[in-house]
């Protein structure tokens, strides 16, 4: 399950940004996942809270998955498309394209801190 390794790069990221004076009052972390990342967002979730069992510190630090949709930049005519069922066409020209410009990120997006 690599949604583990995930979430500990993701606590490592955290923990090198931000003094542990900073750590102690995040209140929330919002991910960024993208349709075609290879990663399951119920599993990264679950992942998320098996590691309150390892580290109680950040027990009280809710995790939020944001799924972000697939997108398409044609390269004849500029225009970008939703994919929508994994149809790589123009929704302008109709011709098909597999320049991705959304849709296989993973990323850290906020991160909320109490007042």
């Amino acid at each position: 399950m690599h949604e583990t390794s995930i979430i500990n790069g993701i606590m490592r990221t955290l923990e090198q940004e931000f003094d542990a004076e900073k750590l102690n009052t995040m209140t929330g972390i919002y991910v960024k996942v993208g349709i075609l990342s290879n990663i399951e967002p119920r599993l990264l979730y679950n992942a998320y809270e098996a590691s309150h069992m390892m580290n109680p510190k950040y027990q009280n630090v809710k995790f939020h998955i944001e799924m972000v949709e697939l997108k398409i930049q044609c390269e004849s005519c500029d225009h970008i498309t939703d994919v929508k069922k994994y149809r790589f066409l123009c929704d302008s020209c109709q011709k098909p394209s597999k320049n991705i410009i959304q849709g296989e990120e993973m990323l850290i997006h906020k991160v909320e801190f109490a007042d």
